[in-house]
């Protein structure tokens, strides 16, 4: 039998200092993917997943979203630590307490990129005065804690694809432009949804993290 330090009767076990600052280390260490977005109903993700369906003949090397994938970006927040989601999320309580619930409608189609070499192909969404001072305030709030928005210019749209930067896809813009009347339908908006964004190979996978509820309207 090994010898070893005899320990007084009644003392205590030592603190596990080294255990707590492993955990603490892990917490801000780990990053993840994280963004606020308003969540799409399933009557409007269902004309959007038969839009990309009647679009995809013609795509060239198009990375679609699945329904699941659908949603309209708010704030992408990028790599973060999970130490600091609690304040994002105090952040979207304390701008949507004083946001009124209001109505969404996507319709149209765009795209970003050129003609040729697409970037990007989305479904529109209007514009409504609520929603950009939505995402306004939002991004005033995020911003006090160091987040910086990379789009100057927010224009409201559910991404449907992405291309491939090498691939041809005047085809698809043609198809589009054709049925840029499209209209997907609209939908209340009572609240914006926290996702982290967990990448795969077959595509993100989004978990909701936390929601923040919109003020009943006037």
């Amino acid at each position: 039998m090994k010898r070893g330090c005899a320990r007084a009767p009644g003392a205590a076990n030592p603190p596990p200092t080294f255990h707590l600052s492993l955990c603490l280390l892990f917490v801000y260490l780990v990053r993840m993917r994280a963004f606020l977005a308003i969540a799409l109903p399933d009557d409007v993700k269902a004309k959007l997943t038969a839009a990309i369906q009647r679009f995809a003949p013609v795509a060239s090397e198009v990375k679609w979203c699945a329904r699941d994938q659908l949603h309209l970006t708010l704030a992408f927040l990028g790599e973060v630590s999970p130490a600091i989601l609690p304040h994002v999320t105090a952040a979207a309580d304390r701008v949507c307490a004083s946001a009124p619930a209001f109505t969404c409608r996507a319709y149209g189609l765009g795209f970003f990129g050129t003609k040729r070499n697409p970037s990007s192909l989305w479904a529109g969404v209007d514009p409504a005065p609520e929603l950009m001072s939505l995402q306004e305030r939002l991004w005033t709030e995020l911003k006090k804690f160091g987040f910086e928005n990379g789009e100057r210019d927010f224009r409201p749209h559910v991404t449907l694809g992405r291309c491939r930067e090498s691939a041809r896809n005047h085809p698809v813009i043609e198809a589009m432009a054709a049925d840029e009347n499209a209209d997907f339908g609209k939908w209340q908006v009572k609240r914006v949804t926290l996702f982290e964004s967990r990448l795969t190979p077959r595509g993100p996978v989004y978990r909701t993290l936390a929601h923040a509820a919109l003020a009943a309207p006037c």
